[in-house]
């Protein structure tokens, strides 16, 4: 294997731990998100946030070793897949495999994790819309509605 090849393979290695790690993270998220567990969560997108710096980091270092072997193939590293570059390099075979499983799981994750915001961010809504919600009656008297009721305050200003 060229030096080039080592190189890039060793960088979708550690792309592979990044996203594998990022994954394990997401099934937390999942979690947290269960639970409602904010503290928890905040902590998580926190590391996110770390491991995806660190993925940039290595995207950038993938496309330096990709652009070298694209020179040799003729193509722009935009235009290479790893699927091309293992059919080609069959050592990049099983790197491919492993990057494609992580990926997979992780978008499964992320698919779960966002039905999950969603159905919190609705569950707010709700809740918010009985909080600040008018109510026009006032009574005086039991069965005896006063006309022209007050409005009742609102708890919380909705244009905020």
């Amino acid at each position: 294997m060229s030096e080039v090849l080592r190189n890039l393979n060793e960088n979708l290695k550690r792309q592979t731990n990044v996203y594998s790690e990022l994954n394990r993270l997401a099934e937390l998220k999942q979690r947290a998100l269960i639970k409602n567990n904010l503290h928890e969560l905040e902590m998580v997108t926190a590391q996110e946030e770390q491991l995806l710096l660190e993925g940039g980091r290595l995207e950038k270092e993938r496309l330096l070793w990709a652009e070298q072997i694209g020179r040799e193939m003729g193509k722009a590293p935009e235009e290479l897949t790893l699927a091309e570059l293992a059919e080609r390099y069959p050592e990049l075979e099983s790197v491919r495999k492993d990057l494609d499983d992580v990926l997979s799981r992780l978008q499964e994750a992320h698919e779960i994790n966002t039905e999950l915001l969603e159905q919190a961010v609705k569950i707010v809504n709700v809740t918010l819309n009985m909080l600040t919600q008018e109510d026009k009656r006032t009574y005086s008297r039991p069965g005896k509605e006063v006309k022209g009721g007050s409005k009742q305050a609102r708890i919380l200003d909705k244009s905020v």
